[in-house]
């Protein structure tokens, strides 16, 4: 049964754990599980993927953020804003030290409640490159905090699906164009989107200034992206050769980046599925990989450290 979906801020829920999991170990589970919807997906598709994180991980707290087109081209600072209740949150699970009250005040009632006991165990799923805008963004506001003091990191594991790519033209058209459905509304941003490319490409020609979304390919392998985060911490890479909007090509050389900078990574690629629509074409492999992924993910970090130890 899915558990109900609390709104917390724009485009960003909350679903509290099931209050009956005496059935599950919650010590193998992730308490928070992040989720970074692609952009212009509309809730119900979004809420596929949390149901079957309520079954799999009944334990865990799902964190729903809604990717929208403006997001991906507005100042930096209104972008943080936007993912501002979601860093509360992960201030209340414990997963870094907090600035203070002030960072609480809007979002007090729904937040408070869930400050954790143990230590959290964080699972990141983001879709797209609107997801991975998102994720990206997060880690450029968390970049300068620290986390709780602890003997080791908590298990942690990323779930990129369908992304990242490098964008171009008519790939990044058609992807807003799918995302906004006035008729009207998608020939203007079309000739904005025409426009705007213009520009990145001029200003990076002319001027140097890297376009975003190569920023973004290059946080994304950053072995610290989440405060919590370290080198043992495995990413898996979900798409297809299949997808027309983000090149299966794209995908595996920014893995093999991760895979030179000594990141633990993992590859799963399906064959004929579209687009963000792996899991619906294939759920049982899709699932099993997500599971595998955490697994991985709470056995890989003492080995990873123990390691560490014995070259020492």
């Amino acid at each position: 049964m899915a558990t109900p979906l609390a709104l917390i801020g724009k485009g960003i829920y909350i679903s509290q754990p099931h209050a009956n999991t005496s059935g599950f170990d919650g010590a193998s589970q992730p308490t928070v599980v992040l989720i970074f919807g692609w952009m212009g997906a509309k809730l119900p598709h979004l809420l596929k993927y949390t149901q079957v994180y309520d079954t799999i991980y009944p334990n865990a707290t799902k964190v729903l953020i809604r990717s929208e087109p403006g997001f991906f081209w507005s100042l930096q600072s209104t972008r943080k804003a936007y993912l501002k209740p979601a860093v509360e949150i992960l201030e209340a699970f414990g997963c870094m030290t907090p600035l203070g009250n002030a960072t609480r005040e809007a979002h007090k009632g729904p937040i408070e409640q869930k400050m954790p006991t143990t230590q959290p165990r964080i699972l990141v799923h983001a879709f797209s490159n609107g997801g991975a805008a998102q994720l990206s963004t997060l880690s450029d506001m968390l970049a300068d905090r620290s986390t709780p003091h602890v003997s080791a990191p908590p298990p942690s594991a990323v779930i990129l699906d369908s992304c990242p790519g490098k964008g171009g033209l008519e790939v990044t058209r058609r992807a807003f164009a799918n995302a906004v459905r006035n008729p009207i509304l998608r020939r203007l941003t079309s000739a904005f989107i025409t426009f705007f490319y213009i520009y990145v490409v001029l200003a990076h020609r002319l001027f140097g200034k890297r376009p975003r979304i190569m920023k973004m390919r290059t946080t994304l392998n950053k072995y610290l992206l989440l405060p919590w985060f370290s080198k043992h911490t495995p990413r898996l890479y979900l798409y297809s050769q299949a997808d027309e909007m983000v090149s299966w090509t794209e995908v595996e050389a920014h893995a093999e980046e991760a895979r030179k900078a000594g990141l633990d990574v993992r590859m799963e690629r399906f064959e004929g599925s579209p687009h963000v629509a792996h899991a619906r074409s294939d759920p049982e492999r899709y699932w099993d990989a997500v599971k595998k992924v955490w697994e991985d993910a709470t056995s890989s970090l003492a080995d990873g450290l123990e390691q560490e130890r014995l070259l020492r």
